[in-house]
């Protein structure tokens, strides 16, 4: 079993076939995992100049068994930086794509890759991998490995709907939906008219469309919610140019809407749909209607529309401890992730001190 170190923009597209050939065996990869997904956010992030494919693909018999899509991006802190391990792309779950039907046991192939990352560590000074889901072949491996166990801690919720639980949308509604949900329908209906659409991004792109009113909502929260917290996505060179690209012509990319009677988008939520998993990515809401509680309609609209089209198993509403989440979800999927410095050397001991000494100070800021 050998490994190949791919840096280059080249190598990696090379990788496409068996990329696309294991991630259609592996049950664990979900849309953020797939070469469609990773390839189209290095095309435009290649060009920010602060990352460096860090890729392994593990060859047995000349074939690829599995790949490990990392990069080293440097990170640039008030008084110190330091080169991160991270891995490819971004989104609510990531990770080690494996050939399933390998006679090597998953957990010597994810072993091997990590000691290759070891013996490669002169390269950065920590490792953070995020978002790994907690029933999948990486998480076993480092729940049960001694050395990584005591780094690999909770993330983060992603609540589920499941649609197998339910006979049928009238059996989910009982449950789940409040009747506040169908006053606000009924409200918005009478006074708006509104009409609920399901857009395929393969035929019909609603970048533009989408783009403008999560700023407006954003600008919106800052101003009138003093949310200072708060950005856009779209406002991000970058992130922007990825979504636009990811979007163009993809019958993956699904974007459920409220219009009004003049084709104005009231509320959207966009999703990846792929391996009938429906994840929602983004969503955003015109705040001059804001009184008719836009998400709670939508969400209903969503669900009796994927109850009666069958067009997915499960419904993910994304990563995020959000209540409003988990009052359309029946089940939940928890995130870990991997954060351990590498403490070989007197430098990189100095560094974790400093960056812990700063969260420190932060958090008693903040308090």
């Amino acid at each position: 079993m050998d490994i190949k170190l791919v840096t280059t923009t080249e190598e990696f597209y090379k990788l496409k076939e068996p990329w696309e050939r294991l991630q259609q065996m592996d049950k664990d990869v979900t849309y953020y995992s797939t070469f469609e997904y990773n390839w189209t956010w290095w095309d435009v992030y290649k060009n920010e100049n602060t990352r460096q494919l860090f890729i392994l693909a593990v060859e047995e018999n000349g074939q690829v068994t599995a790949i490990a899509p990392f990069v080293i991006k440097k990170v640039n802190e008030k008084l110190f930086s330091y080169k991160l391990l991270e891995f490819l792309g971004a989104g609510d779950y990531l990770g080690i794509i494996l050939d399933r039907n390998c006679e090597i046991k998953p957990d010597t192939i994810i072993k091997k890759i990590f000691n290759f990352v070891e013996s490669e560590s002169r390269h950065f000074e920590r490792i953070k991998l995020t978002h790994i889901k907690a029933n999948s072949k990486l998480s076993a491996y480092m729940l049960k490995n001694k050395k990584h166990n005591r780094d690999f801690k909770y993330l983060i919720e992603c609540p589920i709907l499941r649609f197998n639980r339910f006979k049928s949308f009238q059996d989910y509604k009982k449950e789940f939906a409040s009747s506040n949900a169908k006053q606000y329908s009924n409200k918005l209906h009478k006074e708006v008219d509104y009409s609920f659409r399901v857009i395929c991004n393969e035929n019909e792109n609603v970048y533009d469309r989408i783009s403008k009113l999560h700023i407006n909502e954003q600008n919106y929260l800052i101003e009138a919610k003093g949310r200072k917290e708060r950005s856009s996505l779209y406002e991000d060179e970058f992130h922007s140019e990825f979504v636009k690209n990811i979007f163009n012509h993809n019958g993956n990319v699904i974007t459920f809407v409220i219009e009004d009677k003049n084709g104005n988008i009231l509320i959207y939520e966009t999703c990846y749909l792929y391996k009938r998993i429906l994840h929602m990515w983004n969503t955003a809401y015109d705040p001059s209607y804001e009184k008719y509680n836009l998400g709670k309609v939508i969400n209903l609209k969503i669900a009796e529309y994927l109850f009666q089209n069958n067009m997915a198993d499960i419904f993910d509403f994304g990563a995020g401890r959000y209540f409003w989440k988990f009052e359309w979800a029946d089940d939940f999927m928890l995130d870990y992730e991997l954060d351990m410095w590498n403490v070989k050397t007197l430098k990189n001991r100095i560094l974790k001190k400093l960056y812990k000494l700063k969260k420190r100070y932060f958090r008693r800021k903040n308090g």
